[in-house]
């Protein structure tokens, strides 16, 4: 098998993040500053030499693609596997509504923090994982921009990491930046983490 190379993007801003607002998948519209934010980020995705997008369903990752790609101009393929974790009964509460005890437990629980009625972290990294190998199946030799959400990059990178997902862990990358995955033979490896984009 040829192998892919995934540039993973977090969706830009809405106005629930700006709020601090639990989305998961629920959607909120993009936030003002979203659409500057994508056209200057364009040209230097255009440097990657890009052949598809490869995006979550949900509304705040679709806008964030189409901005994109009124510069890019690329196929785009709507993939449900990619979508954020679903928080149960924390989806649409703000952070500061959530008592600090059960966040602080869900933490601690690391790859099994699961909100009630919601998925755990290891579920969204398997899900995404085999979304990520069976697009690397129809896009071998070609480099695929992936626009997604901040949790399904953290389970993916974090599983290559080996981290145990726990709030001790220090940071090992920014989620505003674009991050390199490789699939090559059905496996993901890591790539270049904080990406240094060509400038246009």
């Amino acid at each position: 098998m040829s192998r892919c190379v995934f540039y993973l993007l977090r969706h830009a801003p809405t106005l629930w993040n700006l709020d601090k607002r639990i989305q998961g998948q629920w959607d909120s519209e993009l936030a003002p500053v979203a659409t500057a934010q994508c056209e200057a980020l364009a040209p230097q995705l255009a440097g990657l030499t890009l052949a598809r997008i490869l995006c979550s369903d949900l509304g705040r990752a679709k806008s964030t693609a189409g901005i994109l790609n009124r510069s890019l101009r690329l196929p785009v393929t709507l993939e449900k596997r990619l979508r954020e974790q679903h928080y149960g009964d924390w989806t649409g509460k703000h952070w500061r509504d959530i008592p600090p005890e059960a966040i602080a437990a869900a933490e601690a629980a690391g790859w099994d923090f699961h909100p009630t009625g919601g998925e755990s972290r290891a579920d969204v990294r398997q899900r995404a994982e085999h979304a990520l190998i069976d697009a690397a199946k129809a896009n071998g030799g070609r480099n695929v921009l992936v626009v997604t959400h901040q949790g399904v990059i953290k389970a993916v990178l974090y599983h290559l990491l080996g981290r145990a997902y726990l709030p001790s862990e220090p940071p090992a990358f920014d989620p505003n930046r674009v991050q390199e995955v490789v699939c090559q033979g059905g496996q993901l490896t890591l790539g270049r983490l904080d990406l240094e984009l060509p400038q246009p």
